[in-house]
C-alpha cells in the first residue's frame, strides 16, 4: 500500500489533493492510462497540463472506474 493510505482516505480528499497524490505516487504509465493517452504523449505535457488532463479524466469517469484506479494506485 502506497504510504499506508487507504482507499477511503483518497476518496475523501479534495480532487486537487488526489491529483497531486497521483502525480507523486504513480508511474507515468498509470497516469497516461487514466487519461487515455499514450505514455510518451502524457510525458510530453507540462505539469499543469498533466494535472488538467487528470482532472478532466477523473471528472468524466464512473465512480466504479475511479475506485478501480485508486485501488490500483494504493497497490502500486
Amino acid at each position: 500500500m502506497s504510504d499506508g493510505i487507504s482507499i477511503w482516505a483518497l476518496k475523501k480528499m479534495p480532487l486537487q489533493q488526489v491529483i497531486q497524490y497521483i502525480g507523486q505516487h504513480s508511474s507515468p504509465d498509470f497516469q497516461a492510462r487514466m487519461t487515455n493517452m499514450q505514455e510518451s504523449d502524457f510525458e510530453a505535457l507540462s505539469p499543469d497540463q498533466a494535472e488538467d488532463r487528470l482532472r478532466d479524466a477523473i471528472s468524466r469517469m464512473s465512480e466504479e472506474k475511479y475506485t478501480d484506479y485508486l485501488l490500483e494506485l494504493i497497490d502500486e
